[in-house]
């Protein structure tokens, strides 16, 4: 079975190395090389939940295991629109890791290529790709963005109830010690991450903010034109506006560098898995398919979700049958979307309506029971590495 994916992310890394470890033969086609992703632009910072942690160490790549500043309790606040503010401490029930994409992937390029996986650092459009179907039993399109991230149109009938958001993001080193590995701010103008974070110069915290976009909220870095948006400098000022307290230990710590900030837009979407190429078709899978909502921390938990069960799927049915149709595919989505996808759109709709100001009072009592119940908020949290246990506690479906 030869399969090409294009794009050396989260998903499409995850995916080559399982179709690889079970036989297949596998080339990944990316317009960056490993020293070029190393001293690329900053990516979001993506939690490695333990669930996803497990899979990585089940293909050995969990590298970094002595360096890496583990997290496991997750402290979740919430201040409404209404003025209530709720808090709770939540246990993981193992640990999870967040690592600088910078480090991460490249260092899986190159264990993949050790592996025997073949790289071709190219960009590829979508007349190679019509060419390529030729020559691979499937071509897996890992990319949400450019020319074959418009491949893929949206699915109406598969909404994750998201809006636009903007992400800003720092690395901070010698950030005061709180009384919880993570935390998470739910405030009406965003999200608030803190998160201890594993970078190319060792160990420090990612804040990361997800606001929603407009003039009049404060944490929407996108306001100030871009070449006087200096993201560390704004972040601190604007987090005073909304969170003081924050921002007191934010004005403690120290950037980590410069290179590493980040402000962009983002926007929620799932789209159809299988696009025509010239005779032949290709498939989405992760960005390409399901950009999720960045104030729910899914994104790499999906997409490794996606990514194994993918690969799985197709190497049992081209054992049976020796190929793949379009109807394959469709149905391989269909079963993800079931499984896993709508109940991470089901958590977006949880932490869209935080945000819009419409929490359902049985929503709010749940969250107050957390504060006082540790099994409850422990629950709670372990949600987040599965949201169908989210779902199922909160009847969020």
């Amino acid at each position: 079975m030869k399969i090409m994916i294009v794009g050396a992310g989260q998903t499409g890394l995850i995916t080559a190395h399982r179709l690889l470890q079970r036989g297949a033969d596998v080339t990944i086609a990316t317009s960056m090389s490993s020293v070029e992703l190393r001293t690329a632009r900053a990516q979001m910072t993506q939690l490695t939940l333990p669930s996803t942690l497990v899979t990585e160490r089940e293909l050995r790549l969990d590298m970094w295991a002595s360096l890496v500043p583990f997290y496991q309790t997750v402290r979740l606040t919430t201040h409404t629109q209404q003025g209530h503010t709720l808090s709770f401490t939540g246990d993981l029930g193992a640990a999870g890791a967040a690592i600088d994409p910078r480090v991460k992937l490249p260092d899986w390029l190159e264990y993949f290529e050790d592996q025997g996986g073949k790289v071709v650092i190219h960009g590829i459009t979508v007349s190679d790709l019509a060419y390529f179907t030729r020559m691979f039993d499937g071509i897996l399109v890992t990319v949400g963005s450019g020319e074959l991230g418009q491949l893929f149109p949206a699915d109406p009938s598969r909404p994750l109830a998201a809006e636009d958001q903007v992400v800003s993001q720092v690395y901070m080193v010698d950030w005061p010690a709180g009384d919880t590995d993570v935390e998470v701010y739910s405030l009406p103008q965003g999200e608030i991450y803190v998160i201890p974070t594993l970078t190319a110069y060792g160990p420090a915290h990612s804040i990361l903010v997800t606001a929603r976009p407009g003039d009049d909220n404060p944490l929407d870095l996108t306001t100030i034109p871009p070449r006087q948006r200096d993201v560390h400098t704004y972040l601190g000022s604007r987090l005073a506006t909304v969170l003081p307290d924050l921002a007191e230990r934010y004005a403690q710590a120290e950037l980590l560098d410069e290179r590493a900030a980040l402000c962009e837009a983002v926007t929620p979407v799932v789209r159809t898995p299988v696009a025509r190429v010239g005779d032949g078709f290709v498939v989405g899978l992760g960005d390409a398919l399901v950009t999720t909502e960045p104030r729910t921390g899914q994104g790499w938990n999906l997409s490794t979700r996606a990514g194994v069960f993918t690969a799985d799927r197709m190497v049992e049915h081209y054992e049976r049958y020796g190929g793949f149709s379009e109807a394959f595919f469709t149905d391989t989505f269909s079963v993800l979307w079931e499984q896993h996808i709508q109940h991470t759109a089901a958590f977006s709709h949880m932490v869209h309506a935080v945000h819009s100001g419409n929490l359902p009072p049985e929503l709010m009592q749940a969250m107050a029971r957390a504060g006082t119940d540790t099994e409850f908020a422990n629950a709670w949290v372990r949600g987040f590495d599965d949201p169908r246990q989210l779902t199922a506690m909160l009847s969020l479906l």
